[in-house]
């Protein structure tokens, strides 16, 4: 049996099913990969601080490190200086890889981060990083993670029934349209995003301590994020002296167009690690605004 598509080409079942074999990306390269983080504390346009962003940095370092990313760190840069790092990542060699993560905390609006200087598109980010404009990062996972805000919306959160069942979904407001992009706002476009001065923000709080649990059970990272978006969800509130912003609750927003499950285990050593201790994981069983 064949299954035809509008051009008249034809994938049998049994070529599906082979390429669905090949569950997992290759995370067996000789290094993790970049993981480079632009972290905005202090701006030279009319908009606050961000008390708690160094927090942020601090654990995820500690946490990515540990997962064998080679992690870089950039404070403050303007939106040329950021792009100029962008391309410079986007011409290095990546094949002896795994993946690529580049991070963003800062200020925001729906679509749109801010540099010290100046607000820019999010999608800048990534589109210098489709296969064929970085081919050595071709069919490996590419995320993308921002802790901002995404408009000036409060979530005022809802009291469930016992027996209420709820459906539905929501559509990011642009995807890209190449595979192998993981894209993780920490919030729902429109909604503020909540940052503690001395703990840092709620989503990298929930992240710092998901990632740093994965490295000794390690999951895929859709599920992983799930667990993000529950413990940011249920675990988090906010604690205000203004009515306006008091009791507000908050969830991250996930776009997926990954076409494999990425499970970042601990490289041994530092150098490459095996899908066997994840499979073998199985045979055992029987607050601020940003």
């Amino acid at each position: 049996m064949a299954h035809s598509s509008t051009n008249g080409s034809q994938v049998s079942c049994a070529e599906s099913f082979n390429s669905y074999k090949n569950e997992f990306y290759d995370m067996n390269h000789k290094y993790r990969g970049k993981a480079i983080i632009f972290n905005h504390d202090r701006f030279d346009i009319d908009i606050p601080p961000r008390a708690g962003s160094l927090k942020d940095c601090d654990n995820l370092e500690e946490c990515l490190t540990a997962l064998g990313f080679s992690v870089d760190i950039f404070h403050n840069f303007k939106y040329t200086d950021i792009m100029k790092q962008i391309e410079q990542t986007a011409e290095m060699n990546h094949s002896k890889n795994d993946c690529l993560l580049i991070m963003v905390l800062s200020h925001g609006e729906s679509g749109l981060l801010y540099a010290r200087d100046t607000h820019y598109r999010a999608e800048n980010l990534w589109s210098p990083f489709t296969d064929a404009k970085c081919p050595t990062l071709a069919g490996k996972p590419k995320l993308f993670m921002f802790q901002a805000c995404q408009g000036d919306k409060y979530d005022d959160g809802i009291t469930l029934k016992r027996e209420t069942e709820t459906d539905g979904w929501y559509e990011p407001h642009k995807n890209p349209v190449h595979p192998d992009f993981l894209l993780v706002l920490s919030t729902v476009p429109g909604y503020f995003a909540w940052r503690n001065r001395d703990r840092g923000s709620w989503f990298i709080q929930a992240l710092y301590e998901e990632l740093t649990y994965t490295g000794e059970d390690p999951i895929d990272i859709l599920t992983l994020l799930t667990y993000v978006c529950q413990k940011v969800a249920l675990n988090f509130q906010s604690e205000t002296s203004n009515d306006v912003t008091n009791y507000k609750k908050q969830v991250p927003c996930i776009s997926s167009m990954l076409t494999r499950r990425l499970v970042l285990a601990k490289k041994p050593n530092g150098k490459s690690s095996s899908m066997d201790s994840f499979l073998n994981s199985f045979k055992n069983c029987s607050f601020n605004f940003e």
